[in-house]
């Protein structure tokens, strides 16, 4: 089933390592006790077995996660049409910094919840954090007022921002390249399955009236309890790593770390390295990526507080509005699967709520250009960043081919063979002489 790929005819090419690169070689030891020094080959059967086993844990424990986060993220959008303005006593911009302030708990918890995710085991703690947003998406049935939807709005942002930290490290650990920008899209396709769920829910929840207990509070409750229990699921189904997973054998442990060995991204580290950092400070690929998230999230974050309110404002009831979320839904889930198919084919891959003012309702004319304008923007820094990969792959190939012309003809990208040998070696991207970035 496995033999070591040093017996097949392919010679590795990589460039010789240089003194730096070897003071930084740091493999982990409970990594350095499954993977040997040389990589290991995997019929595709066995491969593809290794993945549907994979799924059954790890797959199937992301998407519901996604979802939860995407549900309970999106009860202020349905609560929006539920009269939580009035209830609340919202006056002017109150109900848009009830989108920003979330999302500023999202930037307040992301370095400390990296920090704690390199400490501790990852499932633990996602699952915690979980748990707590639960609570706290529960207990904003019992918020009244401005201050208190604050307050509670903020602290879920800080809960989930561990989501996709987590999830970075989990698809690394456990998928290859070729795998993860498929289940990738498979996260975000949530988003879709969450407004066509979330809007039967709330559809459900609009008819309880006449209580003390009013929908929206109905919504918060029925949600919150259910991301609870979600929390425990996960907590004793999703194993941290391949190494500590008791569900696999031993075997099965060995051969789903090879697997992932192509990726050159290793799979945990717990060492934190300053010099790691700084070299990322100063990369402009990591700048790039910081401006398509940017972008991204203006455009995803306004849209879904606000949606409720732009599709209410078109002459529908509430009732309506709710319903409505079941097409938005769907076209979501079509545009990312549709998505991640044409990427695999292809092989190519690639200060929030203000933009929409009270005073623009209700057609919100302003904030749609500001989008348009996003887009454009978001557009602009993929092809920056594509054009500044490409340059990388291609020195790396040079390198790679200088080192081997005594040995084979390393001309050509189909002709490159890797022996990745650094892969668990905690490099980085710019120093490990055989990784190579995913255009």
């Amino acid at each position: 089933m496995a033999k070591n790929e040093a017996q097949n005819d392919a010679i590795a090419v990589a460039p010789m390592e240089d003194e730096r690169v070897i003071n930084h070689i740091d493999r982990d030891h409970e990594i350095a006790a499954y993977a040997n020094e040389t990589a290991v080959h995997i019929d595709k059967e066995t491969d593809k077995k290794l993945f549907w086993t994979v799924n059954k844990r790890i797959l199937a424990c992301m998407l519901g996660t996604y979802f939860c986060q995407s549900l309970d993220k999106g009860t202020l959008g349905f609560a929006s049409v539920m009269n939580i303005k009035q209830d609340a006593n919202l006056k002017g911009q109150e109900y848009s910094w009830l989108g920003t302030i979330l999302y500023m708990g999202v930037l307040v918890g992301e370095y400390p919840t990296t920090r704690l995710l390199q400490r501790f085991p990852v499932a633990k703690y996602l699952s915690i954090n979980v748990f707590c947003w639960g609570v706290v998406i529960a207990c904003s049935a019992a918020a009244h007022n401005f201050g208190s939807l604050m307050a509670v709005r903020f602290l879920l942002g800080i809960f989930e921002s561990c989501v996709q930290p987590s999830f970075i490290i989990m698809t690394s650990m456990w998928y290859t390249k070729r795998e993860q920008s498929v289940l990738t899209s498979l996260w975000y396709c949530m988003t879709g399955v969450q407004l066509m769920v979330g809007g039967l829910i709330a559809y459900g929840a609009s008819h309880y009236e006449g209580h003390s207990i009013k929908s929206w509070q109905l919504l918060f409750l029925v949600l919150g309890c259910a991301t609870c229990a979600w929390a425990v699921f996960i907590g004793w189904w999703l194993p941290d790593s391949p190494m500590k997973a008791k569900c696999f054998d031993e075997d099965q442990k060995r051969m789903m770390i090879e697997r992932v060995r192509a990726n050159e991204t290793g799979i945990q580290n717990k060492t934190y390295k300053r010099y790691q950092m700084l070299e990322a400070l100063q990369d402009p690929v990591i700048w790039c990526y910081v401006m398509l998230q940017i972008t991204s999230t203006l455009v995803i974050g306004g849209l879904g507080v606000f949606s409720n309110l732009i599709v209410a404002a078109f002459g529908f009831s509430y009732l309506q509005t709710q319903l409505l979320n079941i097409a938005q839904g769907g076209v979501t889930i079509i545009v990312m699967i549709g998505g991640a198919w044409l990427a695999t084919w292809t092989k190519q891959t690639a200060i929030v709520m203000h933009i929409f003012q009270d005073s623009d309702a209700p057609r919100y004319q302003k904030g749609f250009t500001a989008h348009f304008c996003l887009y454009v923007l978001f557009n602009l820094f993929l092809v920056l960043l594509r054009v500044l990969l490409a340059k990388r792959n291609a020195a790396k190939r040079r390198d790679a081919s200088a080192a081997a012309a005594s040995e084979q003809d390393a001309s050509s990208h189909d002709d490159e063979k890797i022996g990745h040998a650094h892969a668990f070696d905690d490099l980085t991207d710019k120093e490990n002489p055989d990784f190579r970035y995913e255009l």
